[in-house]
């Protein structure tokens, strides 16, 4: 029996136990069907390539067919004046294989979708069980509506009330003589459900995101965990081409960290290496012994005959270490024997961005290995979400709301670290190179900084046996959200009644990532890609009216204002003092669309959106309805939604 199964069974026999005795029942149901194709080829986030030559393309091509089969049941508990509530959801998706079956816990595919049960006490109704409690009703996004968390499989393009995740709660309502009402929330926290997050990986050289069957992956998600952009199979594809300089090196009769490596390797960058190439002297001592870079045909060698000239098998082929048709470390085009797209003034590859780091460094990362920890679970058991609302209206007919949440925040962040496959934290050391540490001939520079990774203050070297780990943490935090809402309506001669309303939230300890690109140039991941605390003020302001009979049409200005916003330059330092020969931007990074292709993208400081909802009636008794959402973005964003609602009794 599968575990989701047995979880049902066990809530459907809790639910009807022989300690209460259920009267009144009716039961009802539906059935949804949902079909969802592409309207134009392309290749999918997350898919892999080979040079930029799509392997993974797609047509037009069918990627949904689900079918839900909804059955409520609703009653009254003999003996009492309570009632009960049950939602059932039976799913599958012939379509999308990695949702195929359903019964997901905590999503839109939950088999018990809802189960909770009404009682009211003097004068206080209480809602206990599983459930929904909406307090935001802004179009198209979700402000003050935060306490369900939110299946973002389908981003928004089903509605509201399918992608909001019912959770366990304590709901109760108290309505005052004055019209007034307090509602008071103790809740269970949950996260969101975000495709290519919450799923725990071991040591591996490669990695899945685990829901690459999901139509809508986000880019700043596909940077983390992605198969070809993500750090998380970035990290071990890198470690093979340091695994493979570092056998070049001990074949050169060197070791890792020697002087001779530090004479031969520290001043050597990798733009360097792109930039040389057709100089038979300025990398001689980056390769086997007996290889000559511009005519060398060994398949030992980093130049092949073929690869004399403005190529580069070095970074192509066997740099690569079997990774070229998976991750993106290289900026190529669609063969392995042609010119490298380098431009690291708008990098769009690994190697790109790490244009500054030296050969010296790669030692450290040789045959390096990478891990996905989920640590929030243990926070979502033992943390509770608590607060409450004060609806109230004034003599004028303006309506307003207080609210407050203090809650775990349902978008989890990720920290990275380096740490030994053995076991224990690795720190990054920078250490300056001195004039002379230049490799033999060429134009290698005579300055710069190659990073050192320490165990307790003191140099750590790889081994074949305990090599380095960068890891990525997954966890979340507690975030107090304090806001309000008001609409009131106004007359007016030429449209009618026009409805102005608006919702504000003030958010305190939000995790935004920040983005270092000087730190990641010399190699330095781990400091490249921090988190920071932050807060946030966010804002809608509508307007609604009534055109055409009975269509209503609502416009929404929504603006997003990080109040801690990072945007500068700077010379990075480590954690003695060293500072780094690179200076470059650090910045607060857009969490959603971040990626290695858009040059990890910046955040704006003022986010600022533009929504527009159409919603008639339509038929014979209006008992259908059409309803259309297009929500534009700062900078040219955009999305539609168009759904139709058929009644048929």
């Amino acid at each position: 029996m599968k575990k989701h199964n047995i979880k049902l069974s066990l809530a459907l026999a809790a639910m009807f136990s022989s300690s209460l005795a259920f009267a009144e029942a009716e039961l009802t149901g539906e059935i949804v069907h949902e079909s969802a194709a592409f309207t134009q080829s392309g290749q999918g986030i997350g898919a892999s390539t080979t040079w930029n030559q799509a392997t993974d393309t797609h047509g037009k091509d069918y990627f949904k067919g689900a079918t839900h089969a909804k059955i409520f049941l609703d009653g009254e508990i003999e003996g009492s004046d309570a009632t009960y509530h049950a939602e059932l959801n039976a799913f599958i998706d012939v379509a999308n294989r990695s949702v195929q079956d359903g019964g997901e816990t905590y999503t839109q595919r939950d088999l018990l979708r809802e189960a909770y049960i009404d009682q009211e006490t003097e004068d206080i109704s209480f809602r206990v069980g599983k459930q929904q409690v909406v307090w935001g009703t802004a179009d198209g996004m979700k402000l003050l509506d935060v306490i369900n968390p939110t299946d973002y499989t389908e981003m928004a393009q089903n509605q509201m009330e399918d992608s909001r995740i019912p959770i366990w709660m304590i709901n109760a309502e108290k309505n005052y003589d004055d019209g007034g009402n307090f509602q008071f929330i103790l809740s269970e926290a949950r996260g969101n459900r975000i495709s290519g997050l919450g799923k725990a990986s071991g040591l591996a050289r490669s990695h899945t995101n685990g829901e690459a069957g999901d139509a809508f992956i986000m880019k700043g998600v596909d940077s983390i965990t992605g198969k070809v952009n993500g750090f998380l199979n970035v990290a071990p594809a890198l470690g093979q081409v340091a695994g493979f300089f570092t056998a070049a090196a001990v074949q050169s009769g060197d070791s890792p960290h020697s002087t001779a490596i530090q004479t031969h390797f520290t001043g050597a960058t990798v733009s360097e290496f792109v930039g040389n190439k057709d100089d038979s002297a300025a990398f001689r001592n980056l390769v086997a012994t007996g290889c000559v870079l511009t005519v060398s045909t060994s398949a030992n060698c980093l130049y092949t005959t073929a690869n004399a000239t403005n190529t580069n098998s070095g970074f192509t082929t066997h740099a690569m270490g079997g990774n070229a048709d998976v991750t993106n470390l290289i900026d190529a085009s669609s063969s392995a024997n042609t010119a490298l797209n380098w431009d690291t003034s708008n990098p769009n590859s690994m190697f790109e961005y790490m244009g500054e780091t030296s050969f010296a460094t790669f030692f450290n990362f040789s045959n390096m290995k990478s891990k996905y920890v989920v640590d929030h679970e243990n926070d979502h058991k033992s943390e509770a979400n608590i607060g409450g609302r004060y609806k109230g209206a004034t003599k004028d007919g303006l309506n307003y709301s207080l609210n407050f949440l203090s809650h775990m925040d349902p978008n989890p962040y990720v920290n990275v670290a380096f740490e030994k496959e053995s076991g224990g934290a690795l720190t990054v050391k920078y250490n300056a190179i001195s004039s002379g540490g230049t490799c033999t001939g060429g134009t290698c520079s005579d300055s710069g900084t190659y990073l050192t990774l320490q165990s307790g203050g003191v140099d750590w070297d790889p081994t074949a046996s305990d090599v380095t780990v960068l890891k990525f943490t997954e966890k979340t935090n507690r975030i107090e959200s304090l806001g309000g809402s008001f609409d009131t309506a106004i007359e007016s001669p030429e449209l009618g009644p026009v409805v102005f309303r608006g919702e504000f939230l003030y958010d305190k300890g939000v995790m935004t990532p920040i983005v270092d690109l000087a730190k990641l140039n010399i190699g330095d991941a781990v400091g490249a890609l921090t988190t920071q605390e932050g807060d946030r003020f966010s804002y809608v302001l509508g307007a609604d009216i009534t055109a055409l009979t009975n269509m209503m049409v609502s416009a929404q200005f929504i603006q997003i204002a990080n109040l801690d916003y990072v945007d500068t330059t700077h010379t990075p330092t480590d954690s003695t003092g060293t500072a780094s020969h690179v200076s470059g931007a650090r910045y607060t990074g857009d969490a959603a669309t971040m990626h290695l292709t858009n040059g990890l993208r910046k955040a704006e400081e003022f986010k600022e959106f533009y929504s527009l909802f159409l919603s008639k009636p339509f038929g014979a008794s209006n008992q259908h309805r059409w309803n259309n959402l297009f929500m534009f973005e700062e900078n040219g964003g955009k999305w539609n939604r168009l759904d139709a609602e058929f009644a048929i009794n």
